[in-house]
């Protein structure tokens, strides 16, 4: 009967063997996810694309020079996050690979975006940096999107290419002593680049579109540099900038019914906020897992630096609403740190929203490399992906359940953190100092706001004087109470 099965599978047409997208998570499958992204790079046969941020992870190094070795022919084109063109550490790279035919450039502002994408069949999106901590202490989502026949993920990867060759011919080639070959120039339309995004069931929203196109003279010194085509600010007819991307999500948020779960490692975004109260206000159930970050208590509503964490914000918002003075706001925080310091993250880096995750016929996700914010927005490359349609039901669950694993972390069957992970922040050495930062993912615990502000309020209690210098002091690792000081730690100053 199995061998039947397989040989019925065997007459199918491709279109129904295609694979669905698929999500993988960090920390728990973060070793997982990069391999597949290598394997997509040193299997290449004709183009290999590459999106770069942040570049510590030696395995995409690596992937990269075994594909150069094993098929030279290939056309490697890396696209990296501007400030990374003026590293040594980071050129040293670009110049070894550029001299194995590799092809570099540098974006014409940041670049966020976080996808591979290989011989326009084979495509990974994610919130993860080329970094060990992506890969091994960050909560992270990678998609994995293969063409196989599909008609749907053959238009999401067109789009994806159409992406990738904006940042392309908009930014700088990086030229290297020993590179074998100029960065080329991709095909692009402009005409088209500049009209608006048709929406299909999985659909690319970008901060490039953002921008109108237009091409740069031959004879110009930013032609001449690498830069084909001139990214330019758009305007709608009422004078505004367009905020193509948070339109988009908000325009999600306020259709949804039932539900809207997030998970976000910086919100600057009030329009969102908005929104959100909104779908509190019709009765859905809204849900924020935030990032360490975006645990402050201040609000500063004016003056000169106003704050741009809209966490607290929504909060404040969502007890004004009647009959929810009260009640606990939706929010859990990350916590891993009484002050984050990069040395220390164990990021809640998502930046996911999922609506309607109950009803697969009428969920939507949205995911990529995007941080609501009007920086996403408007000074770098940054990305969503918008899935529609019951045919992504699996990556619904996936990301609903990778939610639900953020939203419990550390947490016990009746809903409360448990004793031990609490304590973990609490506890004294040598009856002087304690431990500023969470070493490892396993100790980082979701709380509710209430419960960070009696936690922090608890450690004025164990460990008297550790705010008063901590934010200047974060970089440390440890306070000692005793003496009032604070220690450990490369970056502790």
């Amino acid at each position: 009967m199995k061998s039947l099965k397989i040989a019925l599978l065997a007459l199918l047409p491709a279109t129904l063997l295609a694979a669905p997208p698929y999500a993988l998570f960090s920390p728990h499958q973060g070793d997982e996810a990069f391999e597949k992204m290598y394997d997509y790079v040193k299997g290449a046969k004709k183009t290999a694309h590459i999106t770069i941020y942040s570049w510590s992870d030696g395995g995409i190094t690596d992937a990269m020079e075994d594909l150069l070795t094993k098929n030279p022919g290939v056309k490697l084109r890396v696209v990296l996050h501007r400030p990374l063109g003026a590293k040594s550490s980071i050129l040293s790279k670009v110049a070894k690979l550029e001299a194995m035919g590799a092809m570099f450039k540098r974006a014409k502002q940041n670049m966020h975006e976080k996808f591979v994408l290989v011989d326009s069949k084979n495509l990974s999106n994610s919130s993860a940096n080329m970094s060990g901590g992506a890969k091994n202490r960050y909560s992270e989502d990678f998609t994995f999107i293969e063409e196989e026949g599909e008609a749907d993920n053959k238009a999401i990867i067109k789009q994806f290419e159409k992406e990738f060759a904006v940042m392309w011919n908009s930014s700088d080639d990086i030229v290297t002593k020993d590179e074998t070959q100029k960065a080329d120039i991709l095909p692009l339309d402009t005409a088209a680049a500049n009209l608006p995004v048709n929406s299909t069931p999985m659909t690319l929203i970008s901060s490039s579109m953002n921008s109108t196109i237009s091409e740069n003279s031959v004879n110009s010194a930013d032609y001449k540099k690498g830069r084909v085509i001139d990214l330019n600010d758009r305007f709608l007819s009422n004078g505004e900038q367009p905020y193509i991307v948070s339109t988009a999500l908000i325009n999600a948020i306020d259709k949804a019914e039932k539900s809207v779960w997030l998970a976000l490692n910086h919100f600057n975004l009030y329009s969102v906020s908005e929104a959100l109260i909104r779908a509190v206000k019709r009765g859905v159930e809204v849900r924020l897992s935030v990032d360490n970050q975006e645990f402050k208590t201040n609000i500063r509503d004016g003056g000169s630096r106003p704050s741009i964490e809209m966490t607290p914000r929504f909060i404040r918002d969502y007890k004004k609403i009647t009959g929810n003075e009260k009640k606990e706001a939706p929010v859990r925080v990350h916590f891993y740190s009484h002050a984050p310091h990069f040395s220390s993250w164990i990021l809640n880096h998502h930046k996911f929203v999922i609506i309607d995750n109950e009803n697969p016929a009428k969920a939507v996700l949205l995911a990529g490399s995007f941080n609501l914010s009007a920086n996403a927005e408007f000074n770098q490359f940054d990305n969503l992906v918008e899935f529609r349609g019951a045919q992504y039901a699996g990556l619904y669950n996936d990301y609903a359940k990778q939610h639900e694993n953020l939203w419990t972390l550390n947490r016990s069957s009746d809903d409360k953190p448990k004793k031990e992970a609490v304590d973990y922040f609490k506890t004294v050495y040598d009856d002087s100092y304690i431990r500023l930062h969470a070493a490892t993912p396993e100790d980082a615990v979701a709380l509710t706001w209430s419960e960070a502000i009696k936690l922090k309020k608890d450690m004025n209690s164990v460990a008297p004087g550790m705010f008063r210098q901590l934010y200047s002091k974060k970089g440390c690792m440890f306070f000692n109470f005793v003496k009032q000081s604070y220690f450990g730690g490369a970056d502790c100053r």
